[in-house]
């Protein structure tokens, strides 16, 4: 009985057609496991970068597709020319969002903004 213990990544025995014993399947290239198999849309880095630089107009809400955000933003910014607030608050919300899209795994950005379509924060 000097038998080794099966492991999951290697099927010593054979396989009566059970999948308990074969390797977890591997996900795309960019380690990313989407709804469809395919490639991830969109780039958190990217995102990132935009709610970085030209946020506070609502342009990484754009690239992820949420127009309206998008326009709420660009409002903001734009009537905070005049008033202080409105742009403090849009600045607030880019560069909070872009802290979150920096810190986040590629796999959580797909799931929270591409998948389940999160619109703030």
């Amino acid at each position: 009985m000097d038998q080794k213990p099966s492991q999951w990544w290697k099927d010593e025995e054979t396989n009566d057609g059970g999948s308990f014993n074969q390797a977890p399947s591997v996900p795309n290239s960019h380690g990313v496991t989407t709804l469809d198999g395919m490639p991830p849309e969109k780039n958190r880095i990217t995102a990132g970068i935009l709610a970085l630089l030209v946020g506070g107009f609502g342009a990484h809400k754009f690239y992820l597709g949420y127009n309206n955000q998008g326009i709420i933003l660009l409002l903001m910014s734009t009537i905070g020319m005049i008033l202080v607030f409105p742009l403090f608050a849009s600045g607030i919300i880019a560069l909070s969002e872009a802290i979150i899209y920096f810190t986040s795994s590629d796999q959580k950005f797909y799931d929270t903004y591409e998948a389940n379509q999160k619109l703030w924060f």
